[in-house]
This record gives C-alpha cells, structure tokens and sequence, in this order.
C-alpha cells in the first residue's frame, strides 16, 4: 500500500511536495484489560507507519532539496489517558521523531511539523464516545456530553481546523516553523 500510493504520486505528478501523514485507532481500555496486542497494532499502524512513509517519501524531497511534512498526532501524546495508552505511546513517540527528524530533513529545506488535535468531531469520536460509556457504565450520550464539557471552549475541534493548519504548515507563508507541535484542542491541554 505504501509503495504503490508513493509510486502513484511519482506517476501522476513526477514530484512529492508534500506529505501528510494521518492514521490511528488505537483501542481505548483500562491498561491491565489491554493485551500486548493492541499496543502493537497501534505502534505499528501510527508510529511506524508514519516513520515508514517518511523513510519511503523524504529522499525523493531531498533529491528535490524541497518538501513539507506534517504528522497528525494528538494530545495524548503530551497528556496520557490511562484508558488510552496503546495510542498515548504512539503518540509521545511520534512527537519524538518529528522534532528529531526535523534537524536532518532541514538541511534539504524540507519541514517537518506536527498536528496534535485534541476530541475532534469525527467518527471516530463517537466510536470512543462508546467505548467509554461501557466502561464507566452510562449511555453514550451523557458520555459526548461530558466529553463537550471537559473542552474549555465547550465543543470538539472541527476537522476543517486540522486541515486549514495544515495548510498552513505546507504552504512558505511561515517558511521558519519546523520540529513543531502545534496543538488545536479548544483549551483542553494542562500545563506546557
């Protein structure tokens, strides 16, 4: 699948600009109901993923000695959840290797940068939504409700958010900004 959504872009446009990186669905549960098994699907599926698409897309960038990347991660990676620490890990690790990156791939003139988005209004927001209510033990309304009211702001982000800053991050208008998280979580996010 990567190769061939690589090979396609080369195909198609006969250069790589930009690469967005953006996956995930990490099990939520209490850590010792967890099986070793929902830790590695989530490393493999979102850090590794991730790592893999800019081993297999950055020397093309650096060929070109241009290009942008900018890694969807999430708070979690900054706040644990104790229920959500299979994707918590993956999170903290991609951190990690964006900022660590960032050095190398600069000298090319390609910037690396993350996203770390806190509850956003998706699907999949809702299929936590679930998931935590059977935990605690209350329906799944009352769960998006509390969700909503731990938001400082009083409501999820909006997807269109993520994408306008990744917009953002892709385009020259900021051409000094790289090995950067930013966060977009309505206030959500203790501390520094």
């Amino acid at each position: 699948m990567l190769l061939r959504a690589l090979s396609t872009a080369l195909e198609h446009y006969g250069r790589i600009d930009i690469l967005i990186n953006n996956a995930g669905s990490a099990k939520s549960g209490s850590f010792f109901d967890l099986p070793e098994e929902a830790f590695l699907e989530s490393w493999n599926l979102k850090l590794l993923g991730y790592i893999r698409m800019v081993k297999e897309t950055a020397p093309h960038m650096i060929k070109q000695r241009d290009g942008r990347i900018v890694n969807i991660v999430g708070i979690a990676g900054r706040t644990p959840n104790p229920a959500f620490l299979a994707g918590s890990t993956a999170n903290s690790a991609l951190l990690n290797f964006t900022r660590g990156i960032s050095k190398e791939l600069a000298e090319s003139n390609i910037r690396i940068n993350a996203i770390s988005p806190g509850l956003t209004a998706t699907e999949r927001a809702g299929n936590l939504a679930v998931q935590n209510a059977e935990i605690k033990g209350i329906s799944a309304d009352a769960m998006k409700a509390e969700m909503n009211a731990a938001i400082p702001l009083g409501h999820m982000v909006d997807p269109a958010e993520i994408a306008a800053m990744s917009l953002l991050l892709v385009s020259d208008r900021v051409p000094s900004i790289t090995g950067t998280e930013i966060v977009i979580d309505g206030g959500q996010q203790p501390g520094v």
